[in-house]
């Protein structure tokens, strides 16, 4: 595909080189201009016990019930996210390229194997 951001090889090498762990639920990455549309491609991705998983979908407003967590980017973000791995994220967040939205609750995410990746992100939940 031409976005080389949302390109699912990159992403699926990527992965692999990070090891992502399986878990239950998928992520999406999208880019800013297309959240702000409201359509567009997102970009999801998810651990398997063979290696990720990398796929396009459609994105008209709505996400499908398996996506735990969105990350959504500008263009230059998710580069650097490609060139130099998942480490990227917190630092990407820190600067405000990249959001992250957790579609889910704490415990689905414990549920689906994803509390420690988003840990991971240096995210946390506030607890009550």
């Amino acid at each position: 595909m031409s976005d080389g951001f949302l390109d699912c090889d990159a992403w699926k090498a990527m992965l692999d080189r990070e090891g992502v762990r399986a878990s239950g639920a998928s992520i999406g990455v999208l880019t800013k201009d297309d959240y702000a549309a409201r359509r567009g491609r997102v970009l999801v991705w998810r651990g398997t016990d063979d290696g990720a998983s990398v796929g396009l979908r459609g994105y008209s407003g709505k996400f499908d019930p398996d996506l735990a967590m969105l990350l959504v980017a500008d263009p230059d973000a998710l580069q650097a996210v490609l060139a130099d791995g998942l480490a990227q994220v917190p630092l990407q967040v820190r600067r405000g390229a990249l959001h992250p939205y957790m579609l889910m609750t704490l415990d689905d995410l414990e549920d689906v194997g994803l509390s420690d990746f988003v840990e991971d992100f240096g995210l946390v939940f506030p607890r009550h």
